[in-house]
């Protein structure tokens, strides 16, 4: 079973207190200090991970929301944020980087049981080989430093090494089929890419679903998104998230409803893409084309 990572059950912690607050009938900050014999500011700072309740606050913030029952598992939650293990990235990196939004993107990842990719345009960063994702990089990065761009090949190579673990998620990425032909790289990058990442799905590290052009997309699948989906037992309010990255920023949703949307297009991705076994045979015969062309 994967661990949840530090950023992760900080934020689970912390966002959890704050929804079982704004939900509840006793939602004014002020009144729940009093209650617990501290200042109203005192449960914004709970509430923004500065500082943690006692397990006595604790049971008497979650009493006034109605929530009694959760508080054997927020107490649990709770002292695993104290425990301040640290998180793969820490100490690896200027004290600038990774960014907030990364480094809770990178924790989803290495706390989930599940992913669930879709990419329109290009290999999904978890399986990109090395040169791949250095032309990706380059093409991205306005100002093309080296600096932020060995920072963020460096980055890539710490995510992917949660799918060497022997725990590591399920794995499925359903691709445009555009992905496979957009010359990232050059033929030879390409081809060595289309070629990993077919031995990589023959290997179980992951299962490969190619949408058609023929098919269409699905309304709404214009753009990629992700789907994490932790272990329920261990985070139990916010166990599935999506992201959405844009050029400056990842973004997660956590609502009921906001999720529900992303499931159903999950659903028509899946129905309007090709088996396992056909897109695996496909990714290998383009890689193998691209692959004898520059030999």
């Amino acid at each position: 079973m994967a661990e949840v990572s530090h950023v992760v059950a900080e934020w689970a912690f912390t966002q959890g207190l704050k929804r079982l607050r704004e939900t509840s009938p006793n939602s004014n900050q002020s009144e729940i200090a009093k209650r617990i014999g501290k200042s109203r500011a005192t449960i914004g700072h709970y509430e923004m991970g500065r500082y943690l309740p006692s397990h006595d606050s604790l049971d008497i913030m979650l009493d006034s929301y109605g929530h009694g029952d959760r508080a054997a598992y927020y107490r649990r939650l709770r002292d695993r944020v104290e425990m301040r293990s640290p998180d793969w990235w820490e100490d690896e990196f200027p004290d600038h980087f990774p960014p907030r939004s990364l480094a809770l993107f990178a924790g989803f990842e290495y706390s989930a049981a599940e992913m669930r990719i879709y990419e329109p345009q290009r290999v999904p960063e978890l399986v990109q080989t090395p040169s791949y994702a250095e032309a990706v990089l380059r093409a991205e990065l306005t100002e093309h430093r080296a600096d932020e761009l060995t920072l963020q090949l460096r980055m890539l190579r710490g995510r992917q090494a949660v799918l060497d673990r022997p725990d590591a998620p399920r794995l499925t990425c359903v691709l445009g089929e555009s992905a496979l032909r957009s010359p990232v790289g050059g033929p030879h990058v390409l081809g060595e890419q289309l070629t990993t990442l077919a031995a990589r799905a023959r290997q179980g590290v992951l299962t490969l679903r190619v949408l058609p052009d023929s098919a269409g997309r699905p309304a709404g699948a214009c753009a990629g998104f992700t789907g994490l989906l932790l272990p329920s037992e261990l985070i139990q309010d916010f166990s599935e998230t999506a992201w959405v990255s844009t050029p400056v920023d990842r973004i997660h949703y956590e609502s009921p409803e906001t999720l529900a949307v992303f499931r159903s297009l999950w659903r028509d991705l899946a129905k309007a893409a090709l088996t396992p076994a056909e897109s695996v045979d496909l990714v290998a015969e383009l890689g193998r084309e691209l692959t004898r062309d520059v030999s």
